[in-house]
């Protein structure tokens, strides 16, 4: 049994995920037929890892400003059935998307 984190049980996974590098951004199609287009840049700004949020307060610690506007996503892996791990062009791969947060990311 592939482990889980809370909440993310009710969300299932995307039907499609699609890296779309000309357009710059990332396609989500979900099973329910709603389908999203993520700016790149937004989505590496989302990031929700220790080294983006500040895991105490919560707090945004990533400086959006100085993301760079040409970032896109050199790699992309499934983690269990629960989240989609990026690994972006500036380096930065700690991060995990998890099905609830892309769902909520759709649907803004």
């Amino acid at each position: 049994m592939t482990h889980q984190p809370p909440g993310s049980e009710s969300t299932p996974p995307p039907a499609r995920i699609e890296r779309l590098p000309e357009q710059r951004a990332l396609l989500i199609a979900w099973q329910d037929g709603r389908e999203r287009r993520l700016n790149l840049v937004e989505l590496r700004g989302q990031c929700r890892c220790a080294r983006c949020v500040d895991e105490i307060t919560g707090e945004r610690i990533l400086d959006l400003d100085g993301i760079d506007p040409e970032v896109s996503i050199s790699a992309m892996q499934l983690v269990g059935n629960y989240a989609l791990k990026i690994t972006w062009t500036d380096g930065h791969d700690s991060g995990l998307y998890t099905w609830p947060h892309l769902r909520e990311l759709c649907e803004a």
